[in-house]
């Protein structure tokens, strides 16, 4: 008898641990749809539907002059490609004015977001949605002669230089 009562007790308790353990991965699984719809709602987006104003352009270069090194900078959305430039002073390395055109990059995204609720700033591993529906160009140098280029299209997560 005390055998029955004992296996009947673990059947019962598998039982609910299982269920238990389904509701979890129901959840992780609504979760992972939500994002990935979330996601697919922000590729949605067309580079029409996103205004790039000069107030947004203003922001960006004001901050990126405030850069030691940053002379000038110049931002031009043709199409569905957005153009950037940084002219920097000579003593600035390659991988500092990488870094600069990461920066510029990542400053246009966040300020764009700011003005307008369809699109996510910059992390830490991306460029924020701006950079899903644009392509980029970016260069970096002293003048004509001495630019450090860059870019990236939609669907790749980085510049490449």
């Amino acid at each position: 008898m005390k055998k029955i009562i004992i296996a009947m007790l673990l059947v019962v308790f598998s039982i609910v641990l299982a269920a238990c353990g389904q509701d979890e991965s129901a959840s992780t699984d609504k979760k992972a749809a939500s994002s990935e719809k979330e996601h697919a709602e922000n590729t949605q987006l067309k580079p029409e539907d996103i205004e790039i104003s000069e107030d947004v352009k203003k922001m960006s270069y004001e901050t990126i002059k405030g850069y030691d090194g940053v002379k000038d900078a110049y931002i031009e959305v043709d199409g569905g490609k957005i153009l950037m430039t940084l002219q920097v002073g000579a003593s600035m390395n390659e991988e500092t004015r990488k870094e600069m055109g990461d920066n510029f990059v990542r400053n246009l995204a966040s300020n764009a977001a700011i003005y307008n609720d369809d699109l996510d700033g910059p992390s830490k591993d991306a460029y924020g949605t701006l950079f899903e529906v644009y392509d980029l160009q970016i260069g970096v140098g002293t003048g004509s002669d001495d630019i450090t280029q860059g870019a990236k299209v939609k669907e790749s997560p980085k510049i490449t230089w």
